[in-house]
């Protein structure tokens, strides 16, 4: 707040979450007005055609997600699989997700670590149970590593429908919607079908 309201800073960036952003927003515009740059989020989608190379696209629909423990504005969190492949690329992700070493950041073996902090841990955990509650099959993860520390299970839901809550709102984790559809007009509709713009990718031939 006290850079928002700075008269003699002329141009702010933020990046964080959308309730933050419009607080810089009206800090800017009650102070002199300066320029400002935001970047709020995202739930960006990954599509997977059906004649696709699964095992490349599987791969990088995982890293997409669990990528510095998901707190990653461009995560590609919504994963669309074509319906003819779909249980294919669920067993490709679940078996990443079941190799992946959580534990010790510091550890050269490591590849994934704590959440920020106790908030973030809670938050994740809380979607993860909308998401069973929602319907979504929990395919693996969906549990705290360990007993100590704020440290996620790569998580993997499968029958996911876009308008469902893990689908639509930003989780920042380790949590993979994989969502089926028929066809590339129909994955589009529902790739687009968000409040958010941030990023998005596809993998075909």
């Amino acid at each position: 707040e006290a850079i928002g309201r700075r008269m003699d800073v002329d141009k702010l960036a933020f990046t964080g979450s959308t309730v933050t952003g419009k607080k810089v927003l009206s800090y800017a515009a009650e102070s002199n007005l300066k320029r400002v740059t935001l970047e709020l989020g995202g739930k960006s989608p990954l599509i997977i055609l059906e004649d696709a190379d699964l095992d490349l696209a599987a791969m990088y629909a995982h890293s997409g997600v669990v990528n510095n423990q998901g707190q990653n504005c461009c995560a590609a969190t919504r994963t669309f699989v074509h319906s003819s492949v779909y249980d294919e690329v669920v067993r490709k992700c679940v078996y990443m997700c079941k190799e992946r070493a959580v534990g010790d950041p510091t550890s050269p073996l490591t590849a994934q670590g704590p959440q920020v902090d106790k908030i973030q841990f809670d938050r994740v955990m809380d979607y993860i149970e909308v998401g069973k509650k929602e319907g979504a099959k929990l395919e693996c993860g969906g549990a705290r590593q360990g007993d100590k520390g704020y440290f996620v299970q790569p998580t993997v839901f499968s029958n996911v429908t876009n308008d469902m809550r893990i689908a639509r709102e930003e989780i920042f984790g380790p949590v993979q919607s994989i969502i089926k559809f028929e066809n590339i007009e129909d994955a589009l509709r529902q790739a687009n079908d968000t409040c958010y713009g941030l990023a998005g990718g596809g993998f075909t031939p």
